[in-house]
């Protein structure tokens, strides 16, 4: 099959990384894989190191009716047989790009929904209007898909209920690639940041961004520290919420013990020198930072937004806490700290689920027997 995967940003991370995982996977198969990025950045960089040939191509978001006619252009000139876009905006101009060259199957990806993200509620008018349109925008044009994929139940249901038809919609739960156990990359870690081996060790992994909530991630570190003085932060991610964030762990008496990592291309790395893996989203689709903490056999706590319940089992995998709660947040936390057969018993069960439900093998053989019966069908 020749195979087009389009991207909404040109970074790696959240859709960006399910994208290259299964470019890559699919590329390795035997099929004729491309990409389309809208601007010069890691993720083509990585792609082409790949072997993916990736064209960029600028675009910008719902109102760019130019870049459609060149998406087009590109989709008719390369005979591309499967379309897959990957997010709500990137899909909204593929749509009509790809029924325009006639591309025989459509797919597109929703990470994460405008419901889903709280985008049309508790918000001014202008914010309440502007998820109305996008809404309407992308149930209008997801008829032009022959398959909405989902990533989560949770994202299903959004599209539902934002009034896409349910008979278009398949949940192909994202996938991650599984690597061995790394414990001694974690002790290295540990050892360049001067943390003891026996230092208790918090982590989050996350871009810097509200939705995130690092602000009540750092309220529970507060309360941690309370509980063990020489516990350490650490918080892996880049975003424009960096500057305020360091000033509020200084003013919460963390300076010295919440350690700003930045962009980590070493992440296997940050998870195994954790003792607990934290997430305070306030919303997900399906959280991959989960996955890769359970892959790497690490106990999570996290908030109990519907994308995140899907890959933690509570009490089995990890706890779920209730949303902008950082006592709850601290009191799972520390009762994790304090019993290490505990954290061993639920890592290992961690390891074992997604070993078992969301390995990226699964993922890409859930898209190519996708793509084999639509295109059959259209055919």
């Amino acid at each position: 099959m020749k195979i087009l995967q389009v991207a909404y940003k040109s970074d790696i991370s959240g859709g960006e990384k399910v994208l290259f995982d299964l470019a890559v996977s699919l590329k390795k198969r035997g099929h004729e894989v491309l990409s389309v990025c809208p601007a010069p950045g890691p993720l083509p960089a990585a792609l082409r190191e790949n072997g993916v040939e990736t064209e960029v191509i600028p675009f910008r978001k719902t109102y760019d009716l130019a870049a459609v006619f060149r998406l087009a252009r590109f989709f008719r000139a390369r005979g591309i047989e499967v379309l897959h876009s990957h997010s709500m905006l990137t899909s909204i101009l593929c749509r009509p790009a790809g029924f325009l060259a006639r591309v025989p199957v459509a797919v597109s990806t929703e990470h994460l929904t405008m419901e889903l993200a709280r985008g049309g509620r508790g918000m001014g008018w202008r914010e309440r209007a502007k998820a109305r349109y996008y809404r309407a925008l992308d149930n209008t044009t997801s008829r032009f898909n022959r398959a909405v994929v989902a990533v989560s139940e949770a994202v299903r249901t959004d599209l539902i209920e934002q009034g896409m038809a349910e008979s278009r919609i398949v949940v192909i739960r994202n996938g991650i690639e599984i690597h061995p156990r790394e414990p001694a990359a974690g002790r290295r870690l540990r050892e360049s940041l001067g943390i003891g081996p026996q230092d208790p060790v918090v982590g989050m992994v996350g871009r810097l961004s509200p939705q995130k909530d690092y602000p009540t991630f750092l309220r529970a570190a507060k309360r941690i520290a309370a509980a063990f003085p020489a516990a350490r932060f650490l918080i892996a991610g880049e975003g424009p919420l960096r500057g305020e964030l360091a000033v509020s762990a200084r003013e919460l008496g963390l300076e010295g013990k919440a350690v700003f990592l930045g962009h980590r291309p070493d992440i296997v790395a940050v998870v195994s020198a954790l003792d607990v893996f934290v997430l305070s989203s306030r919303w997900e689709g399906l959280p991959l930072a989960v996955l890769e903490a359970m892959a790497a056999v690490k106990p999570v706590v996290a908030t109990a937004v519907p994308g995140t319940a899907e890959a933690v089992v509570e009490g089995e995998t990890g706890f779920l806490v209730p949303l902008s709660d950082d006592r709850a947040l601290a009191e799972k936390t520390i009762s994790l700290l304090r019993d290490p057969a505990l954290r061993r018993k639920l890592g290992d069960a961690g390891r074992a689920r997604v070993e078992g439900e969301f390995d990226r093998g699964r993922m890409a053989d859930d898209h190519e027997a996708l793509y084999r019966r639509l295109l059959e069908s259209a055919r």
